[in-house]
């Protein structure tokens, strides 16, 4: 009997001597249903916060002895509780133009798009290019693509540049054309298209892909154009304050200018409370190896600047230059896609990709070559296949994460080279959900290998889920909803090649977080890690909610400090 009470003395004495050990939490989180993304430990009741970083993560009982009277307590209520989410593939700044110009997502009634132009034409300074767009002929009755005399009839007298809801397209108007001197003799560089009138030759005033690219939009007139360096930087604000609202903590941002924006981070008093990976979009002309070697040291210059930073900040990785984007095709909803076969409703019609595979070769070869991979947009089987060719035939691919961006169609032989090649398949839900074409576009022999999520993962690739904002919705529980449904209009579209939610969180989490070279500071809920979490409106429940594309964020907390709320009760 003696021995017992002995052994239950010298017990307790060991837990209080642990929690004793223990240091004190900022924060914890009790009564929480909490999805760590963390297979070894994958659920749990509650968890502290010290310094910043996760301190322990467990049930009520255990996190509740953390406390103190200094300790702020967040009675999560049964909510579910998640990590930070990452958004694997958006455009940051691209969104720039869209909260200084016009935004026509979701606009079906062609005299509504011509109402909004006109209402920011006049509100814009005199000298002010009206920018934005996200325009989307194919969901209109009437898809005819616009023209540039619809725009000279609103805003004859200000250049306006829009890009179309894919970022493949531009619709201008005469007076940009006038300034950037196009008329109907200028032609379209290799992969692009200037879309003439067929009786006059003339422009309409729609460009296509590399038309877009090279002729306009990397204009030194339209750039200069842009917000940039400082002065944009109270819009990136705005922007990452609406992303934290959503429950992002992260992205990987890929866009064409680099230059000033995110190193004027840097000498801003106000520090942004997202993690940024950023690849830059570029073209066959920034890929020689000279020119990889001039980003290489770049990138190097502008890391080391950030980590210094960051030693002061204490919030963990916050910037990191990583990748180069590049293309090998368009997009299925304009036929710009390459695929092995015709399109389905274009009988003998296919398109060459932009690029050709010894120039995509070259390319991997360069990049990998000076440290950098890849993430190589290919939408069609024939651009996939192009790729994946190009990431092997690379000496050093298997030293980096190379990355191949949407996938929207692909073939049976080329899965298994994704986990065979290491390279991370990125791709975005709810173009696979919200798109009305792609059965009209591939056929129905087509379509088991179209956003074939499940095929892939199961296959042994790797896997990152991301939006791809602006061009679609950035809702991350939006993009959660298609994933593990793959709904559209009540119809289920090849359940075989959904996630589960377990699969899909990951993919939203720790899986980003291991590409960005991160996983081990940020990812999932774990002891040690960064406080990046998420305070769902409710608990989810197995089978998934239903309604989970309309659910809300209450809080989300980065590195250990709040900096979104709703309504959620603490004491």
């Amino acid at each position: 009997m003696k021995k017992k009470l002995l052994l239950c003395v010298s017990a307790s004495m060991i837990a209080f001597s642990v929690h004793a050990q223990m240091p004190q939490a900022d924060v914890i989180v009790v009564n929480a249903d909490i999805r760590t993304s963390n297979p070894a430990k994958p659920t749990a009741q509650a968890f502290a916060v010290k310094d910043g970083k996760f301190l322990a993560v467990g049930n009520n009982a255990f996190i509740q002895n953390l406390a103190s009277p200094k300790t702020q307590v967040i009675d999560a209520q049964g909510k579910t509780v998640l990590p930070g989410l990452t958004d694997a593939h958006t455009h940051l700044l691209g969104g720039l133009e869209l909260w200084e110009g016009v935004d026509l997502f979701g606009i079906t009634d062609r005299q509504e798009w011509f109402k909004l132009i006109a209402k920011r034409d006049k509100e814009l300074a005199k000298d002010a290019w009206l920018v934005g767009g996200r325009w989307d002929v194919s969901a209109m009755k009437d898809n005819r693509m616009p023209t540039r005399q619809e725009l000279d009839a609103i805003v004859p007298d200000r250049p306006v540049v829009l890009q179309d809801i894919d970022y493949h397209t531009v619709w201008v108007n005469t007076k940009a054309m006038q300034l950037l001197g196009i008329d109907k003799n200028t032609k379209a560089p290799e992969g692009g298209e200037i879309v003439k009138d067929s009786q006059t030759g003339e422009p309409t005033g729609i460009f296509k892909e590399t038309a877009a690219n090279q002729l306009i939009l990397a204009s030194p007139q339209y750039t200069k154009a842009l917000l940039s360096g400082k002065a944009a930087l109270p819009v990136v604000e705005k922007i990452v304050a609406h992303f934290n609202s959503l429950g992002i903590t992260s992205v990987h941002d890929m866009w064409a200018e680099l230059a000033t924006v995110y190193p004027a981070l840097l000498e801003s008093p106000k520090q942004l409370p997202m993690r940024i990976r950023f690849g830059l979009m570029a073209g066959e002309d920034q890929a020689t190896l000279a020119q990889l070697q001039s980003y290489a040291k770049q990138r190097d210059q502008l890391n080391q600047r950030f980590i210094q930073k960051e030693q002061q900040w204490q919030k963990g990785p916050q910037f990191r230059f990583g990748y180069m984007k590049y293309f090998v095709d368009g997009t299925l909803m304009s036929y710009t896609a390459a695929l092995n076969e015709p399109y389905a409703d274009r009988h003998h019609f296919n398109i060459e990709p932009i690029t050709s595979q010894p120039k995509l070769n070259d390319i991997v070869k360069n990049a990998n070559d000076v440290g950098f991979p890849v993430a190589i947009h290919a939408i069609g089987d024939k651009s996939v296949d192009m790729a994946l060719n190009a990431i092997e035939h690379s000496p050093k691919h298997r030293q980096l994460l190379n990355r191949i961006e949407h996938i929207e169609v692909t073939t049976k032989t080329a899965i298994p080279r994704f986990a065979q090649l290491g390279v991370v398949a990125s791709m975005q839900p709810d173009h696979a959900i919200a798109g009305n074409y792609q059965e009209s576009r591939l056929g129905e022999a087509r379509m088991p290998y179209s956003y074939a999520w499940q095929s892939l993962l199961s296959s042994g690739a790797s896997m990152v889920l991301g939006s791809d904002w602006p061009t679609a919705p950035e809702n991350p529980m939006l993009q959660l909803s298609d994933v593990v449904f793959r709904e559209y209009n009540g119809k289920t579209r090849y359940s075989d090649n959904a996630l589960s939610l377990d699969e899909a969180l990951y993919a939203y989490t720790q899986a980003p977080a291991n590409v960005a070279g991160w996983g081990n500071e940020i990812g999932s809920i774990s002891v040690g890690k960064w406080a990046d979490f998420v305070v769902l409106q409710g608990a989810l429940q197995t089978p998934l909610n239903k309604d989970i594309k309309d659910w809300k964020v209450s809080q989300t907390w980065f590195a250990g400090e709040k900096v979104y709320d709703g309504k959620l009760n603490s004491k």
